[in-house]
């Protein structure tokens, strides 16, 4: 029997019996692997999650929804076991629940880490572009009355916007100005909650996004900021 075998099964077996609760253990284990460097053990039981996740017993459908779109989060989260193919997959399958559920508040969170893993994981411009739309969709619902979210929402919309000026260049002004829009609203709902890390974090991006709109400046001549 192989090392990581008796691990492997027994994550068949708890599935099989326990979709939910199994999934809070299997996501505890990946952790223990990824902090222990154990890329083929990670990939080896996210393999097999793949694998078993059409046939999983998953209950009622927002049930069935909460799960794909957990598992969304782990496949489009950094890591060994990443992949944004499955990522994709499972947020579409949770957003054919949620997108016309009573739940809105699920729907935005869908929305919100399904761009996230697009702007952690995507490749091309086509990708970043879906991150940012998403984000805004996601915006939609996170309105002022929902200021902690949005802050949230923003401070990945504005790390997605630099990142596609990076991989859309004819257009990086615009793409930065934006990033940097987005990143003074995540800041000052931060700011005004009192979340200092949080604050940290997008005083930060923000920063980086201007120091880059700052070396375009340079590049190409005089750029209208907002």
């Amino acid at each position: 029997m192989g090392t990581h075998d008796g691990l492997r099964n027994h994550f068949r077996d708890a599935f099989a019996a326990d979709p939910l609760g199994a999934y809070r253990d299997w996501f505890r284990a990946q952790e223990e692997l990824r902090e222990g460097t154990d890329g083929d053990a990670a990939r080896a039981l996210a393999d097999d999650l793949w694998e078993m996740l059409p046939g999983l017993a998953l209950g009622p459908p927002e049930a069935r929804a909460r799960f794909f779109h957990n598992a969304a989060v782990f496949f489009g989260s950094p890591g060994p076991a990443a992949d944004l193919f499955r990522a994709r997959s499972a947020f579409t399958e949770s957003l054919v629940h949620f997108s016309s559920h009573s739940d809105s508040g699920w729907h935005a969170r869908t929305l919100h880490n399904f761009a996230t893993a697009l702007s952690n994981l995507g490749t091309t411009e086509a990708d970043l572009r879906e991150s940012v739309s998403l984000f805004e969709r996601a915006l939609e619902w996170r309105t002022s009355e929902r200021e902690i979210a949005r802050g949230v929402s923003l401070h990945n919309l504005g790390i997605a916007l630099r990142r596609l000026a990076e991989l859309d260049p004819a257009n990086a002004p615009a793409h930065l100005e934006a990033s940097a829009a987005a990143l003074r609203e995540a800041v000052a709902i931060r700011r005004r909650h009192g979340l200092a890390e949080g604050l940290s974090l997008s005083e930060k991006h923000l920063m980086l996004t201007l120091e880059r709109l700052s070396s375009e400046r340079d590049s190409c001549g005089p750029v209208q900021t907002r």
